[in-house]
């Protein structure tokens, strides 16, 4: 009878060690993958944090922008899963879980989700995009998908726009993980694909089809702002609240073709070419939106004038600074609906009439502008009923409140780390702010590191690269504001 009641306790006691190693086997697997809200928040005290190693948080940010860069994103075609697998095992060796899409062949999508203690808090996501715009090798100094590091500085498409904001933003998740820093709300890490040419296959498709990973989310922070340095050490931080948005658009001209030695007086190039000239001279009307007026004014007060920045809306009645105001291309794009011919395309040969002849056109419309109306201004003005016009790219504006938790949040870090103010501003281009902010998600553009002049070594330009200190540092400002937004600071 004693052996076999201790036999039963044996067995008794196997059947409870399966049964544990079988339910922390599941929730393994469940953990590495899920990335959905919690059914149960967690509500354990945070035990004391453990300091952050920042030299070897630097250290690991560098070689991993690095590795980043040198998976060729180029968009199109983008190809952005196998960087989204990439970042997706980082997570996961760091005990976050994370998964990824394939919206298209090729394409790519990554979440991650470190989770908090609140049970009441909005989650906060950190958006990034892994597609970059097309490099021209022999306009570079160094190869541009190298990722070479070199001078202190990390070189490579997509250094700055947008690897670069995607790795503060990973890093940033991973030392508040091992420092043991529990946040009293969930962050959600995503990095998609398809940005550079509208974003439908990358963040709308996210937006549309996976909204249980994010449906505990109130708030967003991607890039489209950033720390402006101004005269005398002085700055301040433009956070995006909204933004111009794209209509793309196709002219398309017809006329008899035929060989070039006799051309006829009207051909679909000459046509095309009159459209073109009609459109450059045409000035849309001038109109200043509250974020625009009030970075101005900012700008004014820290760097003691011009006096006319002050009040630019009453300013620029003035013809003389009107003309001198928009005859910088950065500052009329601020002010104005903007009107770019970019891609024209004719014939093959140069001894050839062309049937056809067509230009595509980049307006880049402010928010409040009626499309509609904007189109049927620009038919008025070509004044050629012949000429098609097809609409390429087009989405409703969207904008955040410049009031909210996340903007105070980001209030405390400019006031505690830069002694600065912020200002919520409108950025000319277009990010995937706009498809989360239709989600009802108040979305700010803000890349927590000094943003160099585009063109330069900044955004799209040749020989993109950023400093490992602006890198750095990229990411301390970037935990202390997870913290502050977290409750932990």
């Amino acid at each position: 009878m004693k052996g076999l009641m201790n036999l039963r306790t044996s067995f008794t006691g196997l059947l409870a060690a399966l049964l544990v190693i079988t339910v922390s086997s599941h929730a393994f697997a469940q953990a590495s993958v899920s990335v959905g809200p919690a059914a149960h928040p967690l509500t354990r005290k945070a035990p004391p944090p453990k300091a952050i190693d920042w030299d070897k948080a630097t250290q690991e940010a560098t070689e991993l922008l690095s590795k980043y860069i040198q998976i060729n994103t180029t968009d199109p075609p983008g190809d952005e899963l196998p960087a989204a697998k990439m970042l997706k095992d980082v997570f996961l060796e760091n005990g976050i879980p994370a998964t990824t899409w394939e919206p298209q062949p090729g394409r790519g999508i990554v979440a991650a989700r470190l989770r908090g203690i609140g049970n009441h808090s909005k989650a906060l996501i950190l958006l990034s995009h892994m597609d970059v715009v097309p490099a021209v090798a022999k306009e570079w100094k160094v190869p541009p998908f190298s990722g070479l590091v070199k001078d202190g500085r990390i070189w490579g498409r997509g250094a700055i726009d947008d690897k670069g904001m995607g790795v503060m933003e990973l890093m940033a998740m991973l030392a508040i993980k091992r420092a043991g820093i529990l946040l009293d709300r969930d962050v959600i890490f995503i990095a998609t694909g398809d940005e550079e040419v509208g974003g439908e296959n990358g963040a709308g498709w996210f937006a549309d089809h996976e909204h249980q990973v994010y449906s505990d989310a109130g708030f967003l922070l991607n890039e489209g702002g950033g720390i402006r340095d101004l005269k005398d050490g002085k700055k301040f931080y433009a956070v995006s609240v909204t933004e111009k948005t794209p209509l793309w658009l196709r002219l398309t001209a017809t006329g008899p073709a035929g060989h070039a030695s006799a051309p006829p007086a009207d051909t679909a190039v000459t046509k095309l070419v009159r459209a073109l000239q009609k459109l450059i001279d045409y000035q849309t009307p001038i109109r200043i939106l509250t974020p625009v007026q009030d970075v101005y004014h900012t700008i004014g007060e820290l760097e003691h004038g011009p006096k006319e920045f002050l009040n630019l809306e009453a300013s620029l009645r003035d013809p003389a600074f009107l003309k001198q105001f928009i005859a910088e291309p950065g500052q009329n794009s601020q002010i104005r609906d903007t009107i770019a011919p970019t891609v024209l395309s004719g014939s093959e040969k140069t001894n050839m009439i062309p049937a056809t002849a067509y230009a595509e056109i980049d307006c880049r419309l402010l928010p409040g502008s009626d499309p509609q109306a904007f189109l049927k201004n620009l038919k008025k003005t070509l004044g050629d009923d012949t000429i098609k016009i097809d609409v390429l790219l087009n989405f409703p504006p969207a904008s955040s409140p410049s009031r909210s938790e996340l903007m105070t949040a980001i209030e405390t870090l400019a006031r505690r780390t830069d002694k600065c103010p912020v200002v919520p501003t409108m950025v000319g281009g277009f990010t995937d702010c706009h498809y989360f902010r239709l989600k009802k998600i108040i979305s700010y553009g803000f890349m927590p590191v000094e943003l160099a002049p585009v063109g330069t070594s900044g955004v799209h330009g040749d020989n993109e690269s950023i400093g490992i200190n602006e890198l750095s540092n990229g990411i301390r400002r970037m935990v202390e504001l997870l913290k502050i937004f977290g409750g932990r600071s």
